[in-house]
C-alpha cells in the first residue's frame, strides 16, 4: 500500500464527511416528503433545522470517531487520491438528491 502522508483522522472524518453528506441529502427527502418525520424533529428541539444539524453535526463526529478506531486503532488505510475521490464522490451525492428532489420530485 502505498504510503498516504495523512493521518488516520484526516481519513476517517473524510469518510465520514462522505457519508454525512449522503445522509443529509436523504434526510432531507425524508423530512419534506413526510410531514410526521418534520413534526417529529420540531417537537425535539424547536425547528426541523436545528434537529437536522444534530443528527448530522452528530453522525459525522461519532463516525469519525469510529472509523479512526477500525482495525485496532488503526483506522482505514487509503491513499491520499482515493480519499479525495470517495469524499467526492460522497458530497457530490448528497447533492445531486437534494437538487434532484426540489428540481423532480417537488
Amino acid at each position: 500500500m502505498e504510503k498516504t502522508g495523512v493521518s488516520k483522522y484526516t481519513i476517517s472524518f473524510g469518510l465520514s464527511l462522505a457519508l454525512a453528506s449522503v445522509v443529509n441529502g436523504l434526510l432531507v427527502i425524508a423530512k419534506e416528503k413526510s410531514p410526521a418525520i418534520q413534526n417529529g424533529m420540531k417537537q425535539l428541539t424547536g425547528h426541523h433545522w436545528v434537529t437536522h444539524s444534530v443528527l448530522i453535526v452528530g453522525l459525522f463526529l461519532s463516525c469519525g470517531w469510529l472509523f479512526a478506531q477500525a482495525k485496532g486503532g488503526q483506522g482505514f488505510q487509503l491513499t491520499t487520491s482515493r480519499l479525495i475521490g470517495t469524499l467526492l464522490a460522497g458530497v457530490a451525492t448528497g447533492a445531486a438528491l437534494i437538487l434532484g428532489f426540489y428540481l423532480i420530485g417537488d
